[in-house]
């Protein structure tokens, strides 16, 4: 018997929703992997224009993935109880 995933269930799609913004982690490895070719070549105006890059798009990714891991977080396993 195959098991079949309710695309309608809140929990899959929040799940999905952290999964989709973990996975803009390859943007990252991109710019780093772009990063190292610079350096290797020594090309200052393409190392300075790349740190900026991940510095701006840091902020943003952690951001958008704080707030899917927050909503999986409270859909998933529940609002913490306050003692």
């Amino acid at each position: 018997m195959t098991d079949t995933i309710d695309k309608g269930n809140n929990t899959w799609k929040v799940m999905n929703d952290l999964n989709d913004a973990f996975s803009h982690i390859g943007e990252i490895e991109f710019l780093i992997d772009e990063l190292q070719r610079a350096v290797d070549k020594s090309d200052r105006a393409s190392i300075i224009d790349i740190t900026a890059a991940l510095t701006s798009y840091m902020s943003v990714y952690t951001a958008q993935y704080d707030r899917a891991q927050a909503i999986a977080w409270t859909q998933v396993v529940g609002q913490p109880e306050i003692l």
